[in-house]
């Protein structure tokens, strides 16, 4: 695997897998794999280089790009929840295993979808995250049924807003 331009990951047909027996294959095999650089975010933010190898479950973290002799941390993400982050700039990945939780954030926008693949190829299921929807809001046809609060917290039905133009800004004040 090696490193593209601006540190991008660039996509391998296979490498040797002689990474501290990660993989369950001998020293010397191949197996197609995807690698790059992803910000481990935490208490102190941290770039580290990840691998997902083809039919593989597990996603290895390794010190850098140089230093895959022995991976720092290997999740097992058969057993892990796996979701995306597209709320944040560059998208990110969460994963949590066992109650420990991850957030592997991409450097660029585009480097998202790429590590998406790379773990289903991995047999990786991710998930989208989902928010439960309130029945109301479910079956609301417009915004005109709703009570809000106005920026001094006076209550207001939208249907006072009928016929205007009408822009909704959640400024998440209590």
């Amino acid at each position: 695997m090696s490193c593209g331009v601006g540190g991008k990951p660039t996509p391998a047909a296979a490498t040797p897998s002689c990474s501290g027996g990660g993989g369950g294959s001998s020293c010397g095999a191949t197996a197609p794999q995807y690698g790059g650089y992803l910000k481990k975010k935490g208490f102190v933010d941290v770039d580290r280089w990840y691998v997902a190898r083809e039919g593989d479950s597990n996603l290895y973290c390794y010190k850098d790009q140089h230093q895959t002799s022995k991976e720092l941390e290997k999740v097992d993400l058969l057993e892990s929840t796996v979701l995306t982050d597209f709320g944040i700039s560059p998208p990110a990945l969460l994963i949590e295993n066992n109650g420990k939780k991850w957030m592997l954030q991409t450097k660029e926008e585009g480097e998202i979808l790429p590590w998406l693949k790379a773990l289903e190829k991995s047999g990786v299921q991710c998930l989208e995250p989902t928010e439960e929807i309130c029945p109301l809001a479910q079956s609301a046809k417009d915004i005109y049924g709703f009570d809000c609060k106005t920026i001094d917290g006076a209550p207001v039905n939208m249907d006072k807003y009928k016929g205007y133009v009408v822009l909704v800004v959640n400024v998440a004040s209590q």
